[in-house]
């Protein structure tokens, strides 16, 4: 298996001490006396701030109120703080207790180092937890060599977030809502999260858009699910429900190291001790060779709510497939049992080569999007705090067809940026590491919910290899929607936010019209759509009007391909001509992009196919025959296809074949505009 960073062996201190006097009360922290704060010349304007005082902010999970009215003006509020403020946060050892001064304005925060480590590039990712009344967590993110630092604060079960960014001599403080940093949803009143994360397939949709699209009734992809053991409740029982998560471990050496299963009440039983059996069951893991058989009774003294249970795991160096075997519940006392299979999974971490079909989209390209597909082991990133996430991949439980078409599907999306859609992780750790992301597809959720995918905002030029998550388990393990997850969450990382609409008020909008052109955002809900497109809210009561184009390609250091077929006649390309028939490809890069070939022929009828990717169309294609003057002599755009087809008959000459990108009807009905029809094209035909 592949791991994400090391261990860091030094620390390292930065900037300058900040003197600050400070005491503990019942309350909290509360600031004695401080060393003014430094007010960077470039700094951004101050706010005017209001009371309740310091101990009242922390105690809310607040840095700041300002006088703006509204909860968005509230969230986007910039202030100035000293360049010192984090020092002694990114030097203590980890365990270490202290006070974090941002400035005179902000309460004091008192915090612990809980994790420390250093990737793979030299960023420094340090976790912190901050305590109060309402607790939070900051993770300071810092590479002197690429000149960057982050710092990202969240308090726990509030949508208000805070982002520390260099400014001029110091640095600032913005005051955020959760999901304009993190793939989530804040309801529309700004105080409730609604959902972190993508959300998984809703097997009801999936059926209704199938129907739709075919005029019968079709069904959804199965869904997947460990099977719920009911059991009697027992005489006199709470209604408490016993269920037990699924773990995997890497393998290791030869030698035994520990797999620990969670058994959890849905709820505590402060009269009852509660008990539930358990033991092992072989799967393609075999007792005494792979794993140490157990079995037993889990006890649950009054009022717990949590117990474990260790499997040894038996290593070794031999190269295997990745195995599996069960932890059962049975018996339960004074409970009942909710899941009664926890699934162990043994992950082979010997050399082995990777079945994953290698693909690269654009090679050579500055900028890298890598859909790693055959596992990894995630340690010390921004993700659950730091903490090694050993996520499978999905190269055992899909085909290698079905691996090539998640990545032709991404591709298409992604193909009229200068960005390179790979399947090789060598093509990705020779990027920049501020040019690139890492886009990890695995079965394995429970570390984080049940959600389609996740992704930090703007994580694209980071440091230090913070990953992006899609969960193929909550995707129907299918493909089309596994890639749509894939397009989204990359789509975070590049600094857009979801496309939801605002009556009915809809955190993520899942498209409109049917059939071939059936349209729907890429940062909304793809699945249930035909053509799904980049947007910038042209559709009806949008919540978000951010051009997902323009930002992709100003803010990630990159832009668009160079456009390798003219516009104009004068400049064009001249079709490939073997026996009379006809073939060229290319790309329609932007809105505005109009390919132009060139075609001679003797006299006769002329025949057109052009086709969008055969996988996953992006572009409605408009495809037109002219004369040497530019006067239009056949046009193809079929209203409820996204592909052209011409036939004329022309007189010996010269003539142009025109593609372009076009839109559809009403797009404040079941319709598009041509904003994002861009994407690959094929053409094919006859000229006598």
């Amino acid at each position: 298996m592949k791991g994400s960073s090391r261990i860091l062996s030094a620390a390292i201190l930065l900037g300058a001490a900040v003197l600050v006097s400070v005491k503990f009360t019942s309350s909290g922290p509360a600031v004695v006396g401080l060393v003014p704060a430094e007010t960077p010349a470039t700094a951004p304007p101050r706010v005017t701030v209001a009371e309740p005082a310091d101990s009242a902010l922390v105690s809310q999970g607040q840095l700041w109120e300002t006088v703006a009215t509204s909860a968005r003006a509230r969230a986007s509020t910039t202030m100035p703080v000293t360049a010192t403020a984090f020092q002694e946060a990114q030097s203590g050892p980890v365990g270490s207790h202290f006070s974090i001064v941002l400035s005179p304005q902000f309460p004091v925060l008192a915090a612990e180092v809980t994790n420390r480590s250093v990737a793979d590039d030299g960023t420094i990712i340090t976790h912190l937890r901050i305590s109060g009344k309402v607790p939070g967590s900051l993770t300071l993110q810092e590479n002197s060599a690429s000149g960057f630092f982050l710092g990202q604060l969240y308090y726990d079960g509030l949508t208000v977030a805070y982002e520390f960014r260099p400014a001029g001599e110091g640095l600032s403080a913005t005051r955020h809502e959760l999901g304009d940093l993190i793939c989530a949803i804040v309801d529309a009143k700004g105080c409730c999260i609604e959902t972190l994360g993508l959300p998984p397939v809703d097997e009801v949709k999936v059926k209704k858009a199938k129907a739709e699209e075919q005029n019968l009734k079709a069904v959804g992809p199965s869904q997947e699910g460990k099977a719920v053991t009911p059991a009697s409740p027992a005489s006199g029982t709470t209604g408490s429900a016993l269920s037990i998560n699924d773990v995997a471990s890497v393998e290791g050496n030869p030698g035994l190291t520990n797999l620990v299963f969670t058994v959890k009440l849905s709820k505590a039983d402060s009269t009852r001790i509660i008990t539930v059996k358990y033991a092992t069951a072989d799967g393609t893991a075999m007792a005494g060779a792979d794993y140490l058989a157990v079995s037993g009774t889990v006890t649950f003294p009054k009022g717990s709510t949590t117990q474990t249970v260790t499997v040894a795991i038996v290593g070794d160096a031999v190269l295997e497939a990745d195995e599996t075997f069960t932890l059962n519940l049975s018996s339960p006392v004074n409970a009942t049992i909710a899941d009664a299979s926890g699934l162990g999974t043994i992950i082979n971490d010997d050399l082995t080569p990777s079945n994953v079909p290698v693909h690269n989209s654009l090679p050579g390209a500055v900028a890298v999007v890598y859909l790693d597909m055959d596992g990894q082991v995630v340690s010390g990133s921004p993700w659950a705090g730091g903490a090694t996430l050993i996520a499978r991949g999905i190269s055992t439980s899909c085909t290698q067809a079905q691996m090539s078409e998640i990545w032709r599907r991404t591709a298409e999306d992604y193909a009229p940026f200068q960005i390179n859609v790979t399947t090789q992780e060598s093509v990705y750790l020779a990027a920049a590491p501020n040019r690139r992301i890492r886009c990890i597809i695995t079965p394995d959720n429970e570390w984080y919910g049940a959600v389609g995918g996740v992704a930090y905002v703007n994580s694209f030029t980071w440091t230090g290899d913070t990953p992006c998550w899609v969960f193929s388990d909550q995707l129907a393990n299918t493909p089309r929607y596994i890639a749509e997850a894939c397009s989204h969450e990359c789509g975070h990382t590049l600094g857009l936010s979801h496309d939801g609409r605002i009556s009915p008020v809809e955190a993520y909008y899942a498209g409109q019209g049917t059939g071939e052109v059936g349209w729907g955002p890429i940062m909304g809900v793809g699945y249930y759509k035909t053509l799904v497109q980049w947007s910038k809210g042209e559709y009806l009561s949008a919540n978000n009007a951010q051009d997902d184009l323009a930002i992709i390609t100003s803010q990630n250091g990159f832009s668009y391909r160079v456009d390798q077929v003219a516009n104009t006649a004068a400049g064009a390309t001249a079709l490939t001509l073997s026996d009379h028939a006809a073939a060229a490809s290319g790309i329609i890069e932007t809105r505005s992009d109009v390919d132009v070939f060139s075609f001679t022929t003797g006299g006769g009828t002329v025949t057109f196919d052009v086709l969008g990717d055969a996988t996953s169309q992006n572009l409605d294609i408009l495809a037109e025959i002219r004369d040497a003057s530019g006067n239009l002599l056949a046009a193809s755009n079929p209203d409820l296809l996204t592909d052209a087809s011409l036939s004329i008959s022309l007189s010996a000459g010269t003539y142009f074949l025109h593609v372009s990108g076009v839109g559809r009807g009403d797009y404040l009905v079941d319709g598009y505009t041509d904003y994002s029809s861009i994407g690959q094209y094929t053409i094919s035909g006859t000229v006598p």
